[in-house]
């Protein structure tokens, strides 16, 4: 376990860089065996739209050209790039705020979890509308979890 903590520390900082240059972010990094094989996960992200198959694309092959450089990884692993996904997790206040007018699904710390759209948010404070019109507004510092449901 702490070699792939050390591993991740020094790929991070590359991963974001590399990023940087495309307009990108790093949303998620893990690696961890299954099924007797090494996966390297890299989830990324675009501010401004979605992530594109070519983006991902763009990005794997310069990772794994890092990879093959720094030679970090002394076994064989698989590297896959991806996005968040259309019900992508909502971690920070900035992902309600980029979300606002979207369905989500949020669970709160008292237990109770609420399905609507994303009023408005302000510094530190998610409003919903529910399906019934009524809106709750809420601190982030209530929020266990969110993510975005699929609206069809």
């Amino acid at each position: 376990m702490i070699l792939v903590k050390k591993i991740i520390d020094k790929l991070r900082p590359v991963v974001i860089d590399i990023l940087s240059q495309l307009g990108l972010e790093l949303f998620d990094i893990t690696l961890r065996r299954e099924r007797r094989k090494l996966v390297l996960r890299v989830v990324i992200d675009d501010p401004e739209n979605y992530v594109s198959i070519r983006q991902c694309e763009i990005v794997s092959s310069q990772i794994g050209n890092y990879l093959d450089e720094a030679d970090l990884i002394d076994s064989s692993y698989i590297l896959e790039v991806s996005s968040p996904g259309l019900d992508r997790p909502l971690r920070e206040m900035k992902d309600y705020n980029r979300f606002v007018g979207r369905l989500a699904k949020i669970w709160l710390k008292d237990g109770k979890v609420l399905v609507g759209n994303i009023k408005e948010t302000t510094e530190n404070t998610v409003s919903i509308e529910l399906k019934n019109g009524e809106i709750i507004t809420f601190s982030f510092d209530q929020i266990k979890k969110g993510k975005l449901e699929i609206d069809f």
